[in-house]
């Protein structure tokens, strides 16, 4: 495969996985390139970083909410577990 076409398919990959919900994304392994980015990517690339910053930001406010609800719920009791207890007082 030509650096052109592994770029090309690196910068599909990132537009894919800005398309897909967050559960729907799947690991991936940076990917060697000997060459520099051509320069009628450039473009193409630096729309692929804002939309990244979009989401990170959009992320972190849900992360900070998360925490939010998660402390509240660690607010609530637990569950008690007692018994009953009865005493014979007439024995």
């Amino acid at each position: 495969m030509s650096d052109l076409e592994t770029w090309l398919d690196l910068l599909a990959r990132f537009e894919h996985d800005l398309e897909s919900p967050l559960d729907a994304w799947e690991p991936w392994e940076p990917v060697i390139i000997d060459t520099p980015l051509p320069e009628h990517l450039v473009d193409r690339a630096r729309l692929i970083v804002a939309r990244q910053e979009q989401r990170m930001a959009r992320l972190q406010v849900e992360m900070i909410a998360t925490r939010a609800h998660l402390d509240a719920v660690g607010m609530v009791p637990a569950l008690r577990t007692d018994t009953a207890a009865y005493l014979d007082l007439d024995g």
